[in-house]
């Protein structure tokens, strides 16, 4: 059970990085009643929180650190799925799919994470309607996400993919945000892309030659639109300066802009 100086520590969890998707919506006291049915637990880096094969045990909630969900196979081959920050959920999926789970859970660095047991959930959203409907966003969500990725190792060059990598963190950082760190080592993103790391560094060759500084995982960039061209219509729809002439792109996704 999470204890109140666990909420104290976590700011209850409700004002880390805005509303979190989980929690959206949800009066105290179901806030309250997930989290007394929950556990607070830290985990070191590489710790293995899900074996693939493994019947999940909770869906976890991500305070602090960084996680990553991956495939593996005998050969020990590996590919990232997710990369998840403060505020990500993962297994959501997976609890209501049934049998043992497609992948594993790792921390990627020492991290804090809210674990609510599968019971609880399954139980959970048959009584509350909002927290129902936060998962079914969140599960949308990973599945937009990837067809993007299916995408991106399908059609999108090595660049492309490095690219349209670092608009999306540009866009959540704030459109007019000119400087952002990497959250990932470059190995893991390369992985997550579906490229070697030999690949991902001639791919940053060839987007420095675009505006984009890069010196170790700080990235900044000349101007607001330095990444514009690796936008598509999905991002163009999230994208707050995507509707103003000055963006030099623009007029390649009027339809999407307005």
């Amino acid at each position: 059970m999470i204890t109140k100086s666990d909420l104290i520590w976590s700011k209850k969890f409700s004002e880390l990085k805005g509303k979190p998707a989980l929690f959206q919506g949800l009066s105290e006291d179901a806030l309250q009643h997930i989290l007394e049915n929950s556990v607070l637990q830290n985990f070191e880096s590489g710790r293995i929180l899900v074996q693939q094969g493994d019947e999940p045990s909770y869906l976890y909630y991500v305070v602090e650190g960084k996680i990553r969900t991956l495939r593996s196979n005998p050969d020990g081959d590996e590919a990232t799925i997710r990369m998840l920050e403060p505020g990500d959920t993962c297994m959501e999926a997976v609890l209501f799919m049934g049998g043992p789970s497609p992948i594993v859970v790792q921390a990627a660095e020492n991290s804090r994470l809210v674990l609510i047991p599968a019971n609880f959930v399954k139980k959970f959203v048959l009584q509350n309607h909002q927290f129902s409907n936060n998962l079914l966003r969140i599960v949308t969500r990973h599945y937009k996400n990837a067809i993007h990725q299916i995408d991106s190792m399908s059609i999108k060059t090595p660049v492309q993919r490095v690219g349209y990598y670092f608009l999306q963190k540009h866009l959540e950082h704030g459109p007019d945000t000119m400087e952002f760190e990497l959250p990932f080592k470059k190995s893991t993103i390369a992985n997550h892309l579906g490229i070697t790391p030999e690949t991902f560094s001639r791919a940053l060759a060839q987007i420095r030659k675009m505006g984009v500084d890069i010196e170790g995982e700080k990235i900044t960039l000349k101007d607001a639109y330095s990444l514009c061209h690796f936008c598509d219509l999905d991002t163009a729809h999230t994208c707050t300066i995507s509707d103003k002439e000055e963006c030099p792109h623009c007029p390649l996704y009027k339809e999407a802009c307005h």
